[in-house]
């Protein structure tokens, strides 16, 4: 199945989970995951949150601060961060420029 995020509405959402700042997205929701293209805006970040499902975050641009379990991670362009069931993660765009993520949110059954 093809998914064209240029033909997909921008939600925008202020302070997601608690965080702060701005992260817009384009999102595919169907019963077995979510597949988001999201853009958080320089100086943001999205809440401390437990995962329910397992989550895979690429940045496709930028780089983000992610604290999973308490323990700090910077993730650049290029790479992955996983979340599995269970865990609780926050992220933040600390820098300049916008971090541009693909997450995948996958349904475990």
């Amino acid at each position: 199945m093809k998914i064209d995020f240029e033909e997909l509405k921008t939600v925008e959402v202020e302070n997601m989970n608690g965080g702060t700042g701005f992260i817009k997205s384009k999102m595919f929701i169907d019963d077995n995951c979510k597949i988001i293209r999201a853009v958080l805006s320089p100086n943001s970040s999205m809440g401390k949150h437990t995962q329910n499902n397992n989550e895979f975050i690429y940045v496709l641009s930028g780089q983000a601060k992610i604290i999973i379990n308490g323990t700090e991670e910077i993730v650049g362009k290029g790479q992955l961060h996983y979340c599995p069931i269970g865990s609780t993660h926050e992220i933040f765009n600390n820098t300049q420029e916008d971090l541009i993520l693909l997450d995948i949110t996958a349904n475990m059954k």
